[in-house]
């Protein structure tokens, strides 16, 4: 009986500790199998991830994510210069956001009456002219 108990011990302790190699990633890897043969323009893409033939798949490609969640991937040849470009310009950080002129709310005025609608909360106010 307590070599049995000590048997299923062992082999429940060999269980966890066994590294597991098929499926570790939590799931299968989408790999490009073939390059896209046009440039994808800069509008329609939102980032990128890189693919190595070291993690599975058969070709180095890069995978750039589409702004919208309902369209595929799109692979690329990282080769290519317009892919490197294409690469670099959603390295960059976007630029900074000027605040609107003349605007009520950059002035601390007081907010008067209810915003129509569609208001954004910010709307462009004539200044007086002064003699």
């Amino acid at each position: 009986m307590a070599q049995s108990l000590a048997l299923i011990l062992f082999v429940l302790l060999l269980a966890f500790c066994i590294p597991r190699t098929q499926g570790s990633d939590g799931g299968a890897q989408d790999c490009c199998l073939k390059y896209s043969q046009r440039e994808i323009p800069a509008k329609v893409v939102r980032g990128y991830r890189k693919q190595e033939p070291s993690l599975g798949c058969p070709i180095p490609a890069i995978l750039f994510s589409p702004r919208k969640d309902s369209q595929p991937e799109l692979c690329a040849d990282p080769k290519e210069a317009w892919v490197q470009q294409l690469m670099q310009r959603l390295d960059k950080p976007p630029a900074p956001r000027k605040p609107a002129q003349g605007c009520k709310k950059d002035k601390g005025a007081p907010k008067s009456g209810k915003k129509g609608k569609g208001s954004k909360g910010c709307k462009r106010t004539k200044t007086p002219k002064q003699p």
